[in-house]
């Protein structure tokens, strides 16, 4: 078996949610709430009680109860994380339009 060499095609660095405490639920606008996987730069792995519609543009609101920071962004993709007799959990991708300042959110708490 040949040794491969697996390369990092992220653009930039991630973010666990739990490496940045508050940060982990955030408001999808028009209103609804978002549980934050991971997040970097340039955009976030969300997940929600609905579905996102791949194209759409929206606004994150990061942190809650009272958001600490605001991104517009457009979601890229969308699937089901989980499927079970009581509920659907989507997980999807959104891209910002512009960077959010990584430091500043690992410092806000």
């Amino acid at each position: 078996m040949a040794n491969t060499i697996v390369r990092e095609r992220r653009a930039s660095r991630r973010l666990s949610a739990l490496d940045s405490p508050g940060m982990d639920r955030a408001r999808l606008r028009p209103g609804r709430m978002a549980h934050v996987i991971n997040l970097c730069s340039g955009g976030a792995l969300i997940e929600t009680d609905w579905r996102l519609l791949p194209g759409t543009r929206v606004e994150l609101q990061l942190g809650h109860p009272v958001p600490k920071f605001s991104v517009a962004g457009r979601i890229l993709r969308c699937h089901v994380a989980l499927l079970d007799r009581e509920r659907i959990r989507y997980r999807g991708a959104l891209a910002f339009e512009e960077q959010l300042p990584l430091g500043e959110v690992t410092t806000h708490t």
